[in-house]
């Protein structure tokens, strides 16, 4: 029961962390190429392109969230007050995205970046995810 209540806890405070940011993640967010997100292409090669800036920044993994499930965590939490400055605007933005969150050793956030499709994630990085909100990318060993 531990192990599963501080998983839980992880996966909010990372929702939570980007929550704040979000503004900025739709302003830098780069739209992936073609209709859908796909793992190899778009996930992995934002991975592969900073991988230098990454590791010299001591990142040890990088958490891809799923647009959706952090759309649908903000909106949970709207209704009970928090998360009151984003807009309609900024939670349909996020639907269709991921959301690339390097951190540390300790869980600090060494970098981001949102990537945006049309239609979101491709039949495969869903596959991946399992059903998931939150997918872990180990960098570093």
């Amino acid at each position: 029961m531990g192990v599963l209540s501080e998983i839980g806890r992880f996966v909010c405070n990372v929702f939570e962390l980007i929550a704040i940011a979000i503004g900025a993640l739709i302003a830098a967010a780069i739209w992936a190429v073609g209709q859908v997100i796909d793992l190899a292409t778009d996930i992995l090669s934002w991975i592969n392109g900073n991988i230098e800036s990454l590791l010299d920044d001591g990142a040890k993994d990088v958490n891809v969230v799923r647009g959706d499930a952090l759309s649908d965590f903000i909106k949970q939490n709207q209704a009970t007050g928090k998360y009151t400055e984003i807009s309609l605007d900024q939670l349909n933005a996020m639907h269709n995205s991921v959301i690339n969150v390097a951190t540390d050793r300790s869980g600090n956030v060494v970098d981001d970046q949102m990537i945006r499709s049309d239609k979101g994630l491709s039949r495969e990085a869903k596959t991946q995810f399992n059903g998931q909100p939150t997918l872990k990318i180990k960098i570093a060993a």
